[in-house]
């Protein structure tokens, strides 16, 4: 998706960012939480734009060129794990002066992949960095932090975009189409799940037909049913499971708030209520483990089916 700053521009860790720039209470360290990466990727990288450039991220001066062109002296970017290595190198950089003058920016774009180690060994400059020294973190998911690497950050939290806009975004992209409603209704705000599923033509019956079975499935006697009109080799199993955690996900965002229950999801979420939905994925997760185990694709399909009825029923005790 080319147009990002027009998504996300107005997200709420940027106001705070700005509004922290402005009163010139800038953090030694921010730490974005949220479950999409490309998103929080560009978020991240539009910080690091707004503190070094003297107008606010004007996109168009020396420093912004230079950012953007990946050759600004005081900022760096590290996409993937950090090593032990990687973090000794980052401290001795940290304590040399600035090139430019002003503040020295280290983002990193997936703290949750960095290991214990090496996190262990960022602590004590993320406590105590130089001055002038500010750190970025992204992380998708916060148990892989430590709780004191955590604690010494100001969090940030990004929910997301507004599905009518990201529908709009969606279909400058790739046109409209059935396949670009689903990939907005069935994102939860998500670009990354977006992007993934706009793509992907099959996707949009696939979640019609998943959504259908949620909702018609009221007895066992129905099982034999639906067996029948899916395909029960290994590929469309795997499918029809990973289809079913995402609208389970788009449930369980619909119940919480977060979006207006498109795509058929309001309808069914009667049927689950929150101990319903963990069962639920439980359940989606153990069929896949017995797939990937070399389980018969019918005997696993017959496995979800009968595990979702089982679900339903306890929701309505």
């Amino acid at each position: 998706m080319t147009d990002l700053k027009r998504l996300l521009d107005d997200s709420r860790p940027l106001e705070l960012l700005r509004r922290d720039k402005e009163e010139g209470a800038l953090s030694h360290a921010y730490a974005l939480f949220g479950d999409d990466p490309v998103a929080m990727e560009w978020i991240l990288r539009r910080m690091a734009e707004i503190i070094v450039c003297k107008k606010g991220g004007c996109g168009e001066c020396p420093a912004c060129l230079a950012l953007n062109g990946g050759v600004h002296p005081d900022v760096r970017f590290y996409e993937g794990a950090l090593t032990v290595k990687d973090v000794e190198e980052l401290i001795e950089d940290s304590a040399k002066f600035s090139v430019e003058g002003g503040v020295k920016i280290y983002a990193v774009f997936a703290l949750d992949k960095t290991g214990a180690p090496a996190q262990n060994k960022l602590l004590k400059t993320v406590e105590e960095p130089p001055e002038g020294v500010i750190f970025l973190f992204g992380v998708t998911k916060p148990s892989a932090v430590a709780e004191t690497l955590k604690s010494r950050c100001k969090k940030l939290n990004y929910n997301g975009v507004e599905q009518g806009r990201l529908q709009e975004a969606l279909r400058a992209e790739y046109g409209d189409g059935p396949a670009v409603r689903s990939a907005a209704a069935y994102a939860g705000g998500s670009i990354s799940r977006a992007l993934a599923l706009a793509a992907d033509e099959s996707f949009a019956v696939e979640a019609d037909n998943v959504v259908a079975l949620l909702g018609a499935m009221k007895k066992s006697s129905d099982v034999p049913g639906e067996t029948a009109r899916a395909a029960q080799d290994k590929e469309h199993v795997k499918r029809r499971l990973d289809v079913m955690e995402i609208v389970l996900d788009m449930v369980g965002k619909y119940k919480r708030g977060l979006t207006d229950g498109g795509g058929g999801i309001a309808g069914i979420a009667e049927d689950f209520n929150y101990a319903a939905l963990a069962d639920a994925e439980y359940l989606v997760n153990d069929c896949r483990k017995r797939l990937e185990s070399n389980c018969a694709p019918s005997a696993v399909s017959d496995t979800l089916l009968f595990g979702i009825l089982e679900v339903k029923y306890k929701c309505r005790r």
